[in-house]
């Protein structure tokens, strides 16, 4: 723990001057913030306790505006913003109805279900049917994350950017992911296509062969040798070997959703090459963007956090923020959680950094955003590009490998008899 002095103002617009102990800056900041206090100065002590020019280290300087704006309330745990709907039926945000954003979202999800509960609340708020009653009624098949976001929104008169992004961020990642499946599908079709022309080769045609050839008493290669090993293995105990690994790979699978491990999961697959960074990117990219966006509707850290994770429902990233969320409430600095949990990589971890600077902070989480976006389209563009061709090479070199190995006897034993 580190020795800190600080000079402070409270409500009453009283100076106060005293020392803390804490185990960074960033900490020492967090507990005078949650105590309601406007800092002044913060400066680490030195090893005898003084407070001279030389020993003290400035660590940073507040504006008033900034700190009443942001730093008291980002700490506060408490979030007022999600507790109460607007109870106007047309609650204008920036101009724009809040039925027609309501229908904005209706026509951009994918799922009919949500979108016919957007367009019945858009309808009821046009009829005159206040948002309290409309949302009370409506809202019950939406999933959480977007009804405290759609909650937050109204109050905040923000929602309008709240759903934009909500819907550029699920647009970008519908797009990834349908790219990442198609490049997979038309790969597992020729891999499942490629197994049953080798699974026929080895058990039909290698066994008919290997009668011929033992019946002439021909010498066999090497490689022949072995092609008919696998097709007895592959005929005595192909079919059980299929069956079985599917089951237990079913079974780890799920054995991750039963021990409630969906997080370790989710970085096992992370650690996948190129398909794992494209999931990885893709996850940041949107809670970045939804985390600069609920900042800029002044909404509080840790329910910012906490939905913004929610939002792109990684269950790594959510994992990670409820541990930061808990952390920094204990008085811990942001930076140094971020950067020690596994959850979190370094290049991702260092935009916490400017956490109490709300410009600066938007700024950063925007522009990270689409660098990690970026990231990610250009990994897509690559599995895309090089699975299909490596996948062909590899199904024609399995398939090439049983026929050389039963034309290479064959073409012996036909000079043998001719």
């Amino acid at each position: 723990m580190n020795r800190y002095s600080y000079i402070c103002v409270d409500d009453e617009g009283q100076e106060m001057k005293g020392f803390l102990q804490a185990v960074s800056d960033e900490s020492a900041r967090i507990q005078l913030m949650k105590q309601g206090l406007k800092i002044i100065r913060v400066d680490l002590c030195g090893i005898d306790d003084s407070i001279t020019s030389e020993a003290a280290l400035e660590i940073t300087d507040f504006s008033g505006d900034q700190l009443s704006k942001f730093g008291k309330a980002a700490w506060n745990s408490e979030s007022e913003y999600l507790d109460i709907a607007s109870q106007s039926s047309h609650f204008k945000i920036c101009g724009v109805p809040l039925s027609a954003s309501l229908r904005t979202l209706a026509e951009e999800t994918t799922s009919k279900k949500l979108s016919r509960a957007f367009k019945k609340i858009a309808v009821e708020l046009e009829e005159g049917k206040t948002t309290e009653e409309s949302f009370k009624q409506n809202l019950n098949d939406v999933p959480e994350n977007l009804v405290s976001l759609i909650k937050a929104g109204s109050q905040t008169g923000k929602l309008d950017s709240i759903i934009e992004d909500y819907i550029d961020s699920q647009r970008l990642l519908a797009q990834s992911r349908h790219k990442i499946l198609l490049s997979l599908f038309y790969t597992g079709v020729l891999f499942f296509g490629s197994f049953l022309i080798f699974y026929f080769l080895m058990v039909f045609i290698v066994g008919d062969f290997k009668k011929l050839f033992f019946d002439f008493g021909t010498e066999l290669p090497g490689i022949t040798l072995m092609v008919i090993s696998i097709s007895d293995f592959m005929s005595q105990y192909g079919l059980r070997i299929i069956f079985w690994l599917t089951v237990i790979s079913l079974g780890i699978w799920f054995s991750f959703d039963l021990f409630k491990m969906r997080g370790t999961r989710r970085r096992l697959l992370n650690s996948i090459p190129v398909f794992g960074r494209i999931l990885n990117y893709t996850s940041i990219a949107q809670f970045c963007r939804m985390l600069a966006t609920l900042i800029e509707a002044q909404m509080k850290l840790p329910e910012a956090l906490k939905l913004a994770a929610q939002t792109t429902r990684d269950p790594n990233l959510i994992e990670g923020c409820d541990l930061l969320i808990k952390r920094i409430q204990q008085g811990l600095a942001l930076t140094e959680v971020a950067k020690e949990t596994r959850h979190f990589s370094k290049s991702f971890a260092h935009i916490f950094r400017w956490q109490d600077r709300p410009e600066l902070f938007i700024d950063s989480l925007r522009a990270s955003s689409n660098i990690f976006q970026a990231k990610a389209n250009m990994k897509t563009g690559s599995l895309v590009f090089a699975l299909q061709p490596l996948v062909l090479a590899g199904i024609v070199l399995i398939i090439s490998i049983p026929v050389i190995a039963l034309f290479m006897p064959l073409i012996k034993l036909l000079n043998d008899l001719s």
